[in-house]
């Protein structure tokens, strides 16, 4: 994982002031507000705590509980229970950090004043974590009304478990449709990995199955290793359809249980998880932040576009070639922290660097990865990858066993340092 050690250290010089802090009293803490407390959020937070002593250090959260969105797909393949994922933000308060629990319904970004259901919280410092949003136009005949009865399962929440239900309801050969969104999107592999481990469920249920994946795309992260443990181990069991092959989806028709695809032809399915196109969270474009899908920021700071108070991490961003998953906001957070505590203390800017492991499972024990490392460009506008590895196709089912223990260990890791 990067850290602050990592960092390849140079001086931004020119391009930040300081307005809020000259001629300010000394004993005056900066409020720094942070809104969402995800893997992003919750990161920025535990790296501030250690200037809490000089900072006035809030966190902003409408659920006291979070549900990781990592580890979602275990619980929809029937080998995790949902509360396994679930973490509170006790300890943090223990710490000594104010965490308010209520709904955020605008920011008042011209007068830094955050409206909160029946309060307003001011700000000198704003960092978004918020997650992602969604496009419910992107698909005809689906809605967000209709995703109650149709789970996406794509928050990490209670929604996990309701998919899971459907699936185990499943009688004998069943046809399972699943529309994965177009890019970008969070966590890129999910929806093959969800595909696999809704596979495995059910061979071990010895149900006869066929899950039809119907993409609006050409070509997904993991695609060969996904490809080669789907021949072997659910052999013309998934398939997947790619949009050169007919595969984008127009329409839902939830009556009578069939979507039909852009040509016209209809595919009818016993189960369908719709997964709709992505952009910012909701509260970005209500509070008139951003007119673009998503956020601009600057890659060193995390500044967002225009606004030189409020940051902006993980999912609502356009990251460049970094993906949006847990271990990328995990990433950003840390330079997003330790930069903002640069601004504030008037120290030097870092020049950052990223990585991103990503973890996923074809079964219980049966595990492969990518890890890619990341850095700003020679202008420092943009986030550019400087490489990647991934899993050979050929592994060993020992070699696949190892990475599946490492996916619990860098999860029960990242959730300690963050949620113990």
């Amino acid at each position: 994982m990067s850290s602050r050690r990592n960092f390849i250290k140079y001086i931004l010089s020119g391009i930040i002031g300081f307005p809020l802090l000259k001629g300010i009293r000394a004993n005056y803490k900066p409020k720094v507000v942070v809104i969402g407390g995800g893997f992003g959020g919750s990161t920025v937070i535990k790296y501030l705590e250690k200037y809490i002593e000089k900072l006035d250090l809030i966190l902003i959260e409408k659920k006291k509980n979070f549900y990781t969105c990592p580890f979602s797909n275990y619980v929809i393949g029937g080998f995790r229970d949902i509360n396994q994922n679930k973490f509170s933000y006790h300890n943090m308060i223990k710490r000594g950090v104010n965490v308010v629990f209520d709904n955020v319904k605008y920011i008042d970004s011209e007068n830094k004043k955050i409206q909160l259901n029946n309060i307003k919280i001011s700000y000198d410092w704003l960092v978004l974590s918020p997650g992602i949003g969604f496009k419910w136009d992107s698909i005809i005949g689906f809605n967000k009304k209709d995703s109650i009865k149709y789970p996406i399962a794509w928050s990490g929440g209670q929604d996990s478990s309701m998919l899971f239900k459907k699936i185990n309801s499943l009688e004998d050969n069943s046809k399972l449709i699943i529309v994965p969104p177009d890019y970008p999107y969070r966590c890129p592999p999910a929806p093959y990995e969800r595909a696999c481990l809704i596979a495995h469920f059910l061979k071990k249920k010895k149900r006869k199955f066929k899950i039809i994946i119907l993409d609006k795309k050409d070509s997904f992260t993991k695609k060969e290793l996904f490809l080669s443990v789907w021949k072997k181990l659910y052999p013309n069991s998934i398939e997947w359809i790619p949009r050169s092959k007919g595969g984008i989806v127009n329409e839902f028709n939830s009556k009578e249980n069939y979507v039909v695809l852009k040509s016209g032809q209809k595919v009818f399915g016993d189960f369908f998880n719709l997964i709709p196109d992505q952009k910012a969270s909701d509260l970005i474009f209500s509070s008139r932040l951003s007119s673009q899908e998503w956020c601009q920021i600057n890659p060193v700071t995390f500044a967002l576009k225009n606004h030189s108070n409020i940051h902006v991490i993980g999912d609502s961003i356009n990251a460049w070639d970094m993906p949006k998953s847990a271990f990328s906001a995990y990433s950003q957070a840390k330079v997003c922290a330790e930069n903002l505590k640069n601004i504030i203390f008037e120290n030097k800017i870092e020049a950052p660097v990223f990585l991103n492991t990503c973890y996923s499972l074809a079964a219980e024990n049966y595990g492969f990865s990518i890890s890619s490392w990341y850095r700003t460009n020679s202008e420092k506008n943009r986030i550019v990858s400087l490489g990647s590895k991934s899993s050979p196709t050929n592994a060993s089912n020992a070699e696949r066993a190892r990475e599946a223990r490492e996916s619990y260990d860098w999860y029960s890791s990242i959730t300690q340092e963050l949620y113990s």
